[in-house]
């Protein structure tokens, strides 16, 4: 219990750091901007229509290859500092010893992670709002999008697709998405930690914006079953089977595979730290 408040401790100065980072609000701005260039046509679709919206965006966003990709990029310019040595690590890592350092900084990325959703989440919603209503189900604005061409005379340019509305409920949709962005998220900012720590910062982002343009190629380049490598690929709920019928990966194997690289990469995470000679790095 008391190497869980390290961690929390560690985590929680580093996500403090934030309020004077203004890489943040810069993010924060642009995640803004994208949100709302998707959003807005969506809006007045809905004012027109006289029907109120639900709060189910998240799972479109998040399926749509541009802004997933757009998001993704998000968090690799989140964790472009990572191993995260600023000038005030020193002093938790003489205090905590590296093994409790190096699992606070992983516990940082899950929460930063987490942090960043829920603000595209909130975000998403809030720009709805003024027509906005709760619903268990998806409503008439949604599904009108999703089974007819009625949003292309509002130039919407964000697919609401009838296939996940068809698969999953609302929530299951939204809690499954978030989950898998959440975890694609945190496998990127594990993935610049690591290579970070035994190279320059640069080469972290590199490799992850690599990683996230993958997803991009197999879509023109590859066959569907390399998706199955693609944990970036996995957290788009259209590139999902849940059938198992197809070369696509099923919902469990996106689920396993996700967790079994978190779990190696935050040991693996720990481990360099062992064996590296961590130096204070400028901020980014």
């Amino acid at each position: 219990m008391n190497n869980i408040s390290k961690y929390i401790s560690i985590s929680s100065n580093n996500i403090r750091r934030w309020l004077i980072n203004p890489r943040i609000y810069i993010l924060a701005t642009l995640l803004s901007i994208l949100l709302w260039n998707y959003l807005s046509p969506i809006l007045n679709f809905s004012n027109s229509m006289r029907y109120r919206v639900t709060p189910w965006i998240f799972p479109f966003i998040s399926d749509f290859a541009y802004t997933h990709m757009m998001m993704m990029f998000g968090i690799v310019f989140l964790f472009c500092d990572a191993p995260f040595m600023n000038e005030g690590q020193p002093y938790f890592l003489i205090r905590c010893g590296r093994t409790q350092w190096a699992m606070g900084q992983v516990f940082y990325i899950m929460i930063g992670t987490l942090i960043y959703f829920l603000f595209i989440s909130f975000v998403s919603i809030l720009m709805i709002s003024t027509n906005l209503f709760f619903s268990n189900s998806w409503g008439k604005i949604l599904g009108t999008l999703a089974q007819s061409t009625a949003g292309q005379a509002f130039n919407i340019q964000l697919p609401i697709s009838y296939t996940i509305q068809s698969l999953y409920t609302p929530i299951q949709a939204f809690g499954l998405s978030f989950m898998l962005q959440w975890c694609a998220g945190t496998i990127l900012g594990l993935i610049m930690f690591v290579i970070n720590v035994y190279g320059k910062q640069s080469i972290g982002s590199i490799v992850a914006s690599v990683i996230v343009l993958f997803d991009i190629a197999i879509e023109y380049e590859f066959k569907p079953y390399a998706y199955h490598f693609s944990p970036v690929s996995m957290a788009r709920l259209t590139i999902l089977d849940p059938s198992g019928l197809s070369q696509r990966p099923t919902i469990i194997y996106a689920c396993v595979f996700l967790a079994v690289a978190i779990t190696l990469l935050s040991i693996i995470a720990v481990l360099s730290v062992h064996k590296r000679e961590i130096q204070v790095l400028p901020p980014i």
